[in-house]
């Protein structure tokens, strides 16, 4: 029996080359502070490689603000809010090979998109109720002034479809036509009253609708509250007795007996009335 060996074969070296044109894209999710912009190489150059960006506004130069963490990525602040002229953003690639530029010109408002909201969180509170709440991007900075508006969407697991409900400043949410006892799957979007485009969808979030109405059972304190607020019934009380009023079987002698004492009075009288 011969075993069939493989033979790994040997590495091709990548050849140093220069760049080409850099992927640009730029985004306001803190609107009205400002925005920024990222940037990538879809082909590497396997030698150290720089990059120089500038951003104009109405013909004048803005700081640009490196990112401290992400190293393609910078900060600009807007120089003006509502402002009617583009921004030109120029990134260029540089090693020792060459240089390659990309410019993009955009408006202001077709960059906002703010962060997802936050917190998402279902709770079943019916048969067919979830409620939903959230709270709005903590990056926005200003939701008073600026304001945002959010899209809901939520399926059972068991269906692909999914229902939609758009709120206008409104962080809660009743869901009432789900299914009793399904698992279902919660997300929100968000995005600013009257510019921009809408966020990507919130973290996930599941919730079961009941499948029965809970049952009422009294507490403890309940129960003893009732005991001592029910009124006892009164004890049988005996008739009483009257003075001097005979009673039972005593009533009946005498009454036998009253015409025997009569007669024996009227001897006596007769007697007495012959004897003077």
């Amino acid at each position: 029996m011969y075993e069939i060996l493989t033979i790994p074969s040997p590495l091709v070296p990548v050849s140093p080359a220069s760049p080409r044109e850099p992927t640009v894209t730029c985004r306001s999710n803190t609107y009205p502070k400002g925005f920024y912009c990222s940037w990538h190489l879809q082909h590497p150059t396997s030698i150290p490689t720089d990059f120089d960006v500038t951003v104009l506004h109405n013909q004048k130069s803005l700081e640009v603000t490196r990112d401290v963490v992400h190293k393609n990525r910078c900060h600009v602040q807007f120089p003006e809010v509502f402002s009617s002229y583009p921004y030109r953003v120029n990134v260029t690639a540089v090693n020792a090979l060459g240089k390659a530029s990309t410019a993009i010109t955009f408006e202001e408002f077709n960059i906002v998109k703010p962060d997802p909201p936050e917190r998402v969180v279902a709770t079943p509170s019916n048969v067919r109720r979830l409620e939903v709440t959230w709270n709005s991007p903590s990056t926005w900075p200003d939701v008073e002034i600026f304001p945002l508006k959010y899209f809901l969407r939520y399926r059972p697991l068991i269906r692909d479809q999914w229902q939609h409900v758009e709120l206008s400043d409104s962080t809660a949410h009743t869901i009432t036509d789900a299914y009793a006892g399904k698992e279902y799957i919660i997300q929100v979007a968000t995005k600013d009253m009257e510019i921009g485009t809408w966020s990507d969808w919130s973290v996930a979030v599941y919730a079961t609708p009941w499948m029965d109405e809970p049952k009422q059972i009294p507490s403890t304190t309940e129960q003893e509250l009732l005991l001592e607020t029910t009124p006892s019934p009164p004890p049988p009380s005996a008739e009483p007795h009257r003075a001097g009023v005979p009673v039972g079987r005593a009533s009946s002698s005498l009454h036998l007996l009253s015409p025997l004492l009569w007669s024996s009075c009227l001897l006596q009288g007769a007697l007495t009335l012959a004897l003077m």
